[in-house]
Protein backbone atom coordinates (compact mmCIF):
# COMPACT_ATOMS: atom_id res chain seq x y z
CA UNK A 1 0.00 0.00 0.00
CA UNK A 2 1.39 3.39 -0.99
CA UNK A 3 1.22 6.34 1.36
CA UNK A 4 1.19 9.97 0.24
CA UNK A 5 3.10 12.30 2.49
CA UNK A 6 1.48 15.73 2.75
CA UNK A 7 3.34 18.79 3.92
CA UNK A 8 1.75 20.68 6.78
CA UNK A 9 2.21 24.44 6.83
CA UNK A 10 1.82 26.05 10.19
CA UNK A 11 0.09 29.26 9.20
CA UNK A 12 -1.40 28.01 5.96
CA UNK A 13 -4.88 26.50 6.04
CA UNK A 14 -6.28 26.55 2.52
CA UNK A 15 -3.74 27.66 -0.06
CA UNK A 16 -1.60 24.50 -0.31
CA UNK A 17 -4.67 22.30 -0.69
CA UNK A 18 -5.99 24.44 -3.53
CA UNK A 19 -2.61 24.48 -5.25
CA UNK A 20 -2.41 20.70 -4.95
CA UNK A 21 -5.95 20.34 -6.32
CA UNK A 22 -5.16 22.51 -9.34
CA UNK A 23 -1.82 20.83 -10.04
CA UNK A 24 -3.40 17.40 -9.70
CA UNK A 25 -5.82 18.48 -12.43
CA UNK A 26 -2.79 19.45 -14.54
CA UNK A 27 -3.84 23.08 -14.91
CA UNK A 28 -2.10 26.39 -14.62
CA UNK A 29 -3.90 29.30 -12.99
CA UNK A 30 -4.78 30.70 -16.41
CA UNK A 31 -6.12 27.32 -17.59
CA UNK A 32 -8.09 26.84 -14.38
CA UNK A 33 -9.57 30.31 -14.81
CA UNK A 34 -10.60 29.53 -18.38
CA UNK A 35 -12.18 26.23 -17.39
CA UNK A 36 -14.07 27.49 -14.32
CA UNK A 37 -14.85 31.03 -15.58
CA UNK A 38 -13.34 32.43 -12.38
CA UNK A 39 -10.83 35.27 -12.58
CA UNK A 40 -7.13 34.47 -12.09
CA UNK A 41 -6.87 37.17 -9.42
CA UNK A 42 -9.49 35.43 -7.30
CA UNK A 43 -7.74 32.05 -7.67
CA UNK A 44 -4.42 33.62 -6.70
CA UNK A 45 -6.01 35.31 -3.67
CA UNK A 46 -7.31 31.95 -2.44
CA UNK A 47 -4.08 30.06 -3.12
CA UNK A 48 -2.01 32.78 -1.44
CA UNK A 49 -4.63 33.04 1.33
CA UNK A 50 -5.07 36.77 0.84
CA UNK A 51 -8.61 36.51 2.16
CA UNK A 52 -8.62 40.15 3.23
CA UNK A 53 -8.54 41.07 -0.47
CA UNK A 54 -11.88 39.32 -0.96
CA UNK A 55 -14.62 41.74 0.16
CA UNK A 56 -17.60 39.37 0.39
CA UNK A 57 -17.17 35.99 2.14
CA UNK A 58 -20.57 34.77 0.92
CA UNK A 59 -19.76 35.50 -2.70
CA UNK A 60 -16.30 33.98 -2.28
CA UNK A 61 -17.79 30.78 -0.86
CA UNK A 62 -20.00 30.42 -3.93
CA UNK A 63 -17.03 30.85 -6.25
CA UNK A 64 -14.95 28.41 -4.20
CA UNK A 65 -17.75 25.85 -4.38
CA UNK A 66 -17.85 26.18 -8.19
CA UNK A 67 -14.06 26.13 -8.51
CA UNK A 68 -13.56 22.97 -6.44
CA UNK A 69 -16.43 21.15 -8.14
CA UNK A 70 -15.03 21.97 -11.59
CA UNK A 71 -11.61 20.60 -10.62
CA UNK A 72 -13.08 17.41 -9.11
CA UNK A 73 -12.35 18.15 -5.45
CA UNK A 74 -14.33 17.45 -2.29
CA UNK A 75 -16.52 20.54 -1.95
CA UNK A 76 -17.42 19.98 1.72
CA UNK A 77 -13.77 19.58 2.70
CA UNK A 78 -12.64 22.78 1.00
CA UNK A 79 -15.57 24.80 2.32
CA UNK A 80 -14.71 23.60 5.83
CA UNK A 81 -11.09 24.64 5.34
CA UNK A 82 -12.19 28.00 3.94
CA UNK A 83 -14.34 28.73 6.98
CA UNK A 84 -11.51 27.72 9.30
CA UNK A 85 -9.32 30.27 7.53
CA UNK A 86 -11.94 32.96 8.01
CA UNK A 87 -12.17 32.16 11.71
CA UNK A 88 -8.38 32.17 12.08
CA UNK A 89 -8.13 35.57 10.41
CA UNK A 90 -11.01 36.94 12.50
CA UNK A 91 -13.18 37.57 9.45
CA UNK A 92 -15.95 35.59 11.14
CA UNK A 93 -16.12 35.31 14.92
CA UNK A 94 -16.53 31.63 15.74
CA UNK A 95 -17.14 28.21 14.33
CA UNK A 96 -20.75 28.42 15.41
CA UNK A 97 -21.27 31.55 13.33
CA UNK A 98 -22.27 30.54 9.85
CA UNK A 99 -21.87 32.73 6.83
CA UNK A 100 -24.97 34.72 5.91
CA UNK A 101 -27.10 32.97 3.38
CA UNK A 102 -29.03 34.59 0.56
CA UNK A 103 -32.73 34.98 1.24
CA UNK A 104 -34.79 32.42 -0.60
CA UNK A 105 -38.46 33.02 -1.16
CA UNK A 106 -40.69 30.10 -0.38
CA UNK A 107 -43.74 29.30 -2.45
CA UNK A 108 -46.08 30.32 0.37
CA UNK A 109 -44.37 33.72 0.55
CA UNK A 110 -45.63 34.43 -2.96
CA UNK A 111 -49.25 33.56 -2.21
CA UNK A 112 -51.77 36.39 -2.33
CA UNK A 113 -53.49 36.31 1.05
CA UNK A 114 -56.79 38.02 1.93
CA UNK A 115 -54.87 40.42 4.18
CA UNK A 116 -52.58 41.37 1.30
CA UNK A 117 -55.58 41.88 -0.97
CA UNK A 118 -57.23 44.08 1.66
CA UNK A 119 -54.10 46.22 2.00
CA UNK A 120 -53.75 46.54 -1.77
CA UNK A 121 -57.44 47.41 -2.13
CA UNK A 122 -57.21 50.05 0.57
CA UNK A 123 -54.15 51.56 -1.12
CA UNK A 124 -55.97 51.74 -4.46
CA UNK A 125 -58.99 53.32 -2.74
CA UNK A 126 -56.82 55.99 -1.10
CA UNK A 127 -55.16 56.81 -4.43
CA UNK A 128 -58.49 57.07 -6.24
CA UNK A 129 -60.02 59.16 -3.45
CA UNK A 130 -57.05 61.52 -3.46
CA UNK A 131 -57.28 61.90 -7.23
CA UNK A 132 -61.02 62.61 -7.04
CA UNK A 133 -60.59 65.24 -4.31
CA UNK A 134 -57.77 66.89 -6.25
CA UNK A 135 -59.90 66.99 -9.40
CA UNK A 136 -62.87 68.48 -7.54
CA UNK A 137 -60.77 71.16 -5.84
CA UNK A 138 -59.11 72.05 -9.11
CA UNK A 139 -62.48 72.22 -10.87
CA UNK A 140 -64.00 74.44 -8.18
CA UNK A 141 -61.01 76.77 -8.08
CA UNK A 142 -60.74 77.09 -11.87
CA UNK A 143 -62.33 80.15 -13.53
CA UNK A 144 -65.62 79.50 -15.34
CA UNK A 145 -65.83 79.39 -19.10
CA UNK A 146 -66.77 82.75 -20.63
CA UNK A 147 -67.80 83.71 -24.16
CA UNK A 148 -68.77 87.19 -25.36
CA UNK A 149 -70.93 86.92 -28.46
CA UNK A 150 -71.66 90.65 -28.81
CA UNK A 151 -70.14 93.13 -29.27
CA UNK A 152 -67.33 92.14 -31.63
CA UNK A 153 -63.98 93.84 -31.10
CA UNK A 154 -63.79 97.21 -32.89
CA UNK A 155 -67.49 97.44 -33.78
CA UNK A 156 -68.64 100.98 -34.67
CA UNK A 157 -72.03 102.17 -33.48
CA UNK A 158 -74.13 105.18 -34.42
CA UNK A 159 -76.30 104.78 -31.34
CA UNK A 160 -75.13 105.00 -27.71
CA UNK A 161 -77.22 101.98 -26.72
CA UNK A 162 -75.59 98.58 -27.30
CA UNK A 163 -76.50 95.02 -26.32
CA UNK A 164 -73.86 92.83 -24.64
CA UNK A 165 -74.54 89.10 -25.02
CA UNK A 166 -72.53 86.08 -23.98
CA UNK A 167 -72.48 82.70 -22.31
CA UNK A 168 -70.90 81.20 -19.18
CA UNK A 169 -71.72 78.61 -16.53
CA UNK A 170 -75.22 78.87 -15.01
CA UNK A 171 -73.82 79.19 -11.47
CA UNK A 172 -71.41 82.00 -12.39
CA UNK A 173 -71.88 85.67 -11.48
CA UNK A 174 -71.44 88.05 -14.41
CA UNK A 175 -70.64 91.76 -14.28
CA UNK A 176 -70.36 94.09 -17.26
CA UNK A 177 -68.43 97.28 -16.58
CA UNK A 178 -69.01 96.62 -12.86
CA UNK A 179 -72.77 96.29 -13.39
CA UNK A 180 -74.44 92.94 -12.59
CA UNK A 181 -75.99 90.96 -15.43
CA UNK A 182 -78.63 88.25 -15.11
CA UNK A 183 -77.42 84.74 -16.02
CA UNK A 184 -80.16 82.46 -17.36
CA UNK A 185 -80.39 78.72 -16.50
CA UNK A 186 -78.69 77.83 -19.78
CA UNK A 187 -75.74 80.10 -18.93
CA UNK A 188 -76.57 82.88 -21.40
CA UNK A 189 -76.60 86.51 -20.32
CA UNK A 190 -77.61 89.80 -21.91
CA UNK A 191 -77.42 93.42 -20.81
CA UNK A 192 -78.10 96.80 -22.34
CA UNK A 193 -75.20 99.20 -22.00
CA UNK A 194 -74.92 102.91 -22.72
CA UNK A 195 -71.62 104.10 -24.13
CA UNK A 196 -70.07 107.52 -24.60
CA UNK A 197 -68.91 109.04 -27.82
CA UNK A 198 -65.54 107.74 -28.93
CA UNK A 199 -63.91 104.46 -27.87
CA UNK A 200 -65.36 102.54 -24.94
CA UNK A 201 -64.04 99.40 -23.28
CA UNK A 202 -66.66 96.77 -22.47
CA UNK A 203 -65.25 94.68 -19.63
CA UNK A 204 -67.08 91.40 -18.93
CA UNK A 205 -66.20 89.23 -15.92
CA UNK A 206 -67.54 85.88 -14.72
CA UNK A 207 -66.79 84.31 -11.36
CA UNK A 208 -67.96 81.30 -9.42
CA UNK A 209 -68.42 81.45 -5.68
CA UNK A 210 -65.09 79.85 -4.76
CA UNK A 211 -63.25 80.04 -8.07
CA UNK A 212 -61.03 82.44 -9.95
CA UNK A 213 -62.35 85.12 -12.27
CA UNK A 214 -62.56 84.95 -16.06
CA UNK A 215 -62.62 88.21 -18.00
CA UNK A 216 -62.92 89.45 -21.58
CA UNK A 217 -62.55 93.04 -22.79
CA UNK A 218 -63.96 94.36 -26.07
CA UNK A 219 -63.43 97.86 -27.48
CA UNK A 220 -66.27 99.53 -29.36
CA UNK A 221 -66.58 102.94 -31.01
CA UNK A 222 -69.57 105.26 -30.91
CA UNK A 223 -69.59 107.75 -33.82
CA UNK A 224 -72.58 110.06 -33.87
CA UNK A 225 -73.19 111.87 -37.16
CA UNK A 226 -74.42 115.46 -36.80
CA UNK A 227 -77.31 116.66 -38.96
CA UNK A 228 -76.31 118.95 -41.87
CA UNK A 229 -76.45 122.70 -41.36
CA UNK A 230 -78.95 124.75 -43.35
CA UNK A 231 -77.78 125.06 -46.93
CA UNK A 232 -75.48 122.01 -46.64
CA UNK A 233 -76.13 118.83 -48.52
CA UNK A 234 -73.37 116.82 -46.78
CA UNK A 235 -73.20 116.01 -43.08
CA UNK A 236 -71.21 118.51 -41.05
CA UNK A 237 -67.65 117.52 -40.24
CA UNK A 238 -67.11 115.86 -36.90
CA UNK A 239 -66.71 118.43 -34.09
CA UNK A 240 -68.93 121.16 -35.67
CA UNK A 241 -71.87 122.17 -33.46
Amino acid sequence: MAFVMKRVHGSECLGPDLIELRERAGLTIAEASQQTKITPSFIQSLENERLEDIPDPVYSERLLRTYVAQLGGNVSYYLHKYRECLETRGIIQSKNESLPRPIRLRAKDLLVTPRLLAIAGFGVFVILLGGYVYYQVRTIAAPPSLEVIEPVEGTRYEDPTIIVRGKTLPEATVRINDQPAIVHPDGTFEKTLYISRGTTEVHVTARRRYGDEASITRRVIYERELPPLPGQTEPAPSGVK
